[in-house]
């Protein structure tokens, strides 16, 4: 009988120190570098409705140096694309350090967290995203999230937010599609995993009678890990 009693013991051990789905969530978002900006040079890629356009951030330069815009559409940019660009860079910037989280599991809310599929390669969970204001409740409740977890190296591949219902953010302005959907990759071979993509689309309508179908599509590249 020992033998079998061994076994069972050594069964209930591993059931106890098995990972729940959030601890498996958790350190998948551990694992990866997202803040991009703090310690990274690269190239972004940014494909809208009103052009394509290519720009290099280096966090080694001045503040107001740091992003320089390569081409639009191909060309050389003009002085107006310019200056509207830097305005639109120097104000994300503002909203990105207002609305900074170091716990970057934090977008999955509390108690939310469910398991779609599990296979020899990933993790796919269903979640809903956490808020941290009565505006951004009012917005995600109508809002679902999915993200995958890669086995083989153990971190998130991609996360997806959609509307299940019409968004109505604000007087007189209704979304009718909210998409969302970020691509996390390696760097490099054995490197470290940073963001890779982001699609958004949005479509809705704004004062009753304006209606609006933006899409943009974000890509990363050419990494260079700019400060230690």
């Amino acid at each position: 009988m020992k033998p079998i009693i061994s076994l069972l013991i050594l069964l209930a051990a591993s059931l106890v120190h098995a990972e729940t789905h959030d601890e498996v969530v958790d350190r998948a978002f551990a694992s990866m570098e997202l803040n991009l900006r703090d310690y990274w040079s690269y190239t972004e890629t940014n494909q809208k409705d009103d052009g394509l356009f290519v720009a290099r951030f280096d966090p080694r330069l001045p503040e107001d140096q740091r992003w320089d815009l390569r081409s639009v559409d191909d060309r050389e940019p003009t002085e107006d694309e310019l200056i509207e660009f830097r305005e639109d860079k120097a104000n994300s910037h503002r909203d990105d350090s207002d609305s900074e989280d170091s716990e970057t599991q934090s977008m999955v809310a509390d108690g939310s967290l469910e398991l779609l599929e599990e296979t020899d390669l990933y993790w796919q969970f269903r979640f809903k995203p956490r808020t941290d204001s009565d505006d951004e409740d009012k917005f995600m409740k109508a809002v679902d999230g999915t993200l995958q977890v890669v086995k083989d190296g153990h971190y998130v591949a991609w996360i997806r937010m959609r509307n299940r219902e019409p968004i109505k953010p604000g007087k007189g302005v209704k979304l009718e599609i909210f998409d969302t959907r970020l691509v996390f990759a390696p760097a490099y071979d054995g490197g470290p995993v940073l963001p890779e993509s982001v699609e958004t689309r949005v479509k809705g309508r704004a004062m009753f009678v304006i209606r609006f179908d933006e899409k943009e599509q974000v890509s990363y590249s050419d990494f260079e890990r700019a400060i230690e």
